[in-house]
């Protein structure tokens, strides 16, 4: 037998006699619409028939007035002709009493009601329209449920909330029209109940209705009690809907205010800082943006972040209101925008088409690869979108870096910010004072790097330039060639032309603190004592207390610049056996070729003094002492980050571990003094990541910390102001090219020939010149780095001559 049982014949309900479903449905369709027709015609039909008739009963009322004032015109006739004994009777008639002796009533208005009834024809139209709508609904979803044989029932009243529900939650004009429904019932109804006395026409009665439903006070002028019965229904009736239009308003400010408080409002802002994200570095590069911003009066930083705009609101209120380092906007104005910065539209909501620079955060608590994964994503939703101005994406592998380049091509500029960081640490371990220089030199409190093109100077050579500036100091310049490709020369050779169109590189205050001279200085030189850089390295012992994930490129950075026979500790958590392997970074890495560098692996935890104070070659068992190295640094433990410590939680450990040294190297030293012996002067160098933990350092007087999160976030921000010092700073920071050095200064100038000494800084910078450097600032032998950070860098009064002593020590840039 063929499968009919599944037709559509077989399927149909009973009582279809052999119809098709789609017949039914017409039919089903066609019966609600007839007998709405016939509704609205009938409707339509009783409301003239009801004019007529009350026009009827008002003409008959009209013409019962004309009799009886003719009759009381006939009577005041007969008075009046009665003769002067009458005369005082006919004369003291009222005429009140001639036309019938009662008031006469108000005429009524005799406009055809066509007013009204087009309103109320109006309103039962569309109120019926709707009504059908959902009836119809209702139908198709009974029909289908019982041919279906689902056991889901449902009834009418079930069927009213789910509609009423699904209004209210996709409609926003779903409570004004069931407010304005409502109204108009209340306001028809009580105008038709006024109306049916023939007192007034249909349209008087509906204003009188609305009267009392706008203002309960007017129905204490209704006379009668049938009209006192509608006034006060009606009068309820429109208390209740105000109360729910109060209700409405308030809700829907309500909700108004909560979106603009959840920032989700468009932009409209110009040449602002778009930051993209949020991480333990945005509030420095909000303090830098502003530092940046403080010349021009204030700008504008538009954070777009997937976090809370209220939380981030907070965060940046309590920072301000801080007393240990407090932000300071300085005029610059902080707008937050909740949203997805991955998403188009949401980039399009913070004006991004109109920004000057973008700053792509990289997120906390992912995984290396995953975060620069998320950022590669990034840049191709700005690539999308109409981006004019260049974006900064901080990255956290540098294996990535070169994925991002070749997707944002000449938009981007990458900086991997764990690069930057141990870079950092190593110079500054290896100099201690270096770190200071650093955060002033990159920040834009102090001196900072300006471009500017000087017609004057074009045809000079870079060595006659060096004191050409009074608030400044040259320390590079920056060429085009013919194809348009720019290059920063930093620290060029003293031959070096400038040509029309280059620019001259300073470090100073502001882009307008500076200006040429007159160039008449009188420079006294003398060829100084020249020493290579061999001669100078020797080598070290250093201690790397914690693990970092980018600890080989670390050691390589390190590898490149210590001389041969130097060693290095690694003293850490981290099993001996598991430290290959991490070095390896998953096979991203290769193997450590190291030349001059010997590793020694030491397992100890950096915050227990029993494992500081022996310290062991995990493999020859070969101990040393803390105060045998040459340098001492103590790194941000991934490890305990891993773990689920924030920079709080990890400040506190790198400050614990930092006086644990500090104490037990006072200690060792104590002892060799006794014994007659020289100690090493040695202060350990700590990584700190929160800018509040610095006021702690400085009541326990250590001036032996970097803030690497300030000092990358003054990169980030110095990069978002000019894109061309992205190359400079990564040039600073690593092991090639230049860097800077704090030499003392006794190799430029005997401090005991008075020949020499006294001479102004601008001598001294010339002396440097003949050795390729360029010398930027300088400390006095009575200053301690930590109290001169904010005055050593383009100090001023160059030309002035000053005694120089053999303790003091020159801030050079020299490879």
């Amino acid at each position: 037998m063929p499968p009919s049982t599944n037709s559509k014949e077989d399927s149909q309900p009973p009582g279809s006699n052999g119809q098709s479903s789609s017949s039914t449905g017409v039919l089903g369709l066609q019966r609600p619409i007839v007998a709405m027709v016939t509704v609205v015609v009938c409707l339509c039909y009783l409301i003239i028939i009801s004019s007529y008739y009350n026009a009827h009963l008002r003409l008959s009322q009209k013409l019962q007035n004309i009799q009886e004032e003719h009759m009381s015109l006939l009577k005041l006739h007969a008075c009046m002709k009665g003769g002067d004994d009458q005369q005082g009777p006919c004369l003291a008639i009222d005429p009140g009493q001639c036309s019938g002796g009662e008031k006469e009533p108000e005429p009524m208005s005799e406009d055809f009601p066509v007013i009204g009834a087009i309103i109320i024809a109006t309103g039962c139209f569309l109120l019926s329209s709707i009504c059908y709508k959902e009836v119809i609904l209702y139908r198709k979803k009974a029909e289908f449920t019982k041919e279906s044989g689902a056991e889901m029932q449902f009834t009418f009243r079930e069927f009213v909330q789910y509609r009423l529900d699904h209004y209210f939650s996709s409609t926003k004009l779903a409570k004004p029209v069931l407010l304005l429904g409502i109204t108009f019932l209340v306001i028809v109804t009580s105008s038709v109940f006024m109306w049916m006395p023939g007192d007034t026409d249909l349209s008087g009665a509906m204003w009188k209705s609305w009267t009392y439903v706008a203002d309960p006070g007017t129905h204490a002028d209704a006379d009668g009690l049938w009209q006192r019965a509608v006034a006060f229904w009606t009068t309820i009736g429109g208390m209740l809907v105000f109360a729910m239009m109060i209700g409405i308003i308030s809700e829907s400010i309500g909700e108004k205010v909560d979106e603009l408080k959840k920032g989700k409002s468009r932009v409209i802002e110009s040449n602002h800082t778009l930051m993209l994200g949020w991480n333990d570095k945005s509030l420095a590069i909000i303090q830098q943006i502003a530092l940046a911003n403080e010349s021009e009066g204030g700008g504008a930083l538009v954070v777009l972040a997937d976090r809370d705009k209220e939380e981030l609101e907070d965060l940046v209120r309590a920072a301000v209101e801080s007393r240990e380092n407090g932000l300071r906007l300085l005029g610059t104005q902080i707008i937050f925008r909740s949203g997805n910065p991955l998403a188009e539209h949401e980039l399009h909501k913070v004006a991004i088409e109109t920004s000057r620079a973008v700053i792509a955060l990289s997120p906390d608590g992912l995984d290396p690869d995953e975060a620069d994964s998320r950022m590669v994503r990034q840049v191709l939703s700005l690539k999308g979108s109409d981006l004019k101005s260049h974006v900064v994406v901080e990255m956290q592998d540098v294996d990535n870096r070169d994925l991002v380049n070749m997707i944002g091509g000449n938009m981007v500029e990458v900086i991997v910010a764990h690069d930057v960081i141990g870079r950092l640490m190593i110079q500054c371990a290896r100099a201690p004072g270096l770190a200071h220089v650093l955060e002033n030199m990159m920040g834009f409190e102090g001196a900072e790097f300006y471009l500017k093109n000087w017609p004057d100077l074009e045809g000079q050579t870079f060595m006659d330039i060096t004191c050409r500036f009074d608030e400044a100091i040259p320390i590079g310049i920056k060429t085009v060639d013919a194809e348009g490709k720019s290059e920063i020369v930093l620290n060029p050779p003293n031959n070096m032309v400038i040509k029309e169109g280059d620019e001259v590189m300073v470090l100073a205050e502001d882009d307008d603190s500076y200006d040429l001279n007159d160039g008449s200085y009188p420079v006294k030189a003398s060829e100084p004592q020249k020493r290579s850089k061999a001669d100078i390295l020797s080598p070290e012992k250093m201690l790397f207390c914690g693990w970092r994930r980018d600890m080989s490129d670390m050691i390589m950075d390190l590898e490149s610049s210590v001389a041969p026979g130097s060693e290095l500790w690694l003293f850490n958590t981290v099993p001996p056996g598991d430290r290959k392997a991490l070095l390896l970074d998953k096979g991203n890495k290769e193997e450590l070729a190291l030349k001059n560098l010997e590793l020694k692996q030491a397992v100890g935890n950096p915050i227990v003094r029993k494992d500081l104070m022996n310290i062991k070659e995990a493999t020859t068992g070969e101990s040393i002492a803390l105060d045998e190295f040459d340098s001492v640094l103590i790194l941000a433990d991934s490890v305990a980050i891993d773990h689920g410590a924030d920079m709080e939680s990890s400040d506190s450990r790198s400050l614990a571990s930092l006086l644990i040294i500090k104490d037990i190297q006072k200690r060792l030293r104590q002892e060799r003094v006794e014994r007659g012996e020289t100690p090493k002067e040695t202060d350990p160098i700590s990584e700190i990541l929160d800018t509040r933990t610095r006021s702690l350092l400085q009541v326990v007087e250590c001036a032996g910390y970097v803030m690497s999160n300030q000092i990358v976030s003054a990169a980030i921000a110095q990069v978002a102001e000019c894109r061309d010092l992205n190359a400079v700073l990564g040039e600073l920071l690593s092991a090639r090219g230049n860097e800077p050095h704090i030499v003392p200064i006794t190799q430029y100038l005997d401090p005991e020939n008075p020949k020499e000494n006294p001479c102004s800084f601008w001598d001294v910078c010339r002396l440097a010149r003949l050795r390729n450097e360029v010398a930027i600032g300088y400390r006095p032998e009575e200053v301690e780095w930590a109290d001169s950070s904010k005055t050593i860098l383009n100090p001023a009064n160059k030309a002035a001559p000053r005694t120089w002593h053999a303790k003091d020590e020159l801030v050079v840039i020299a490879e």
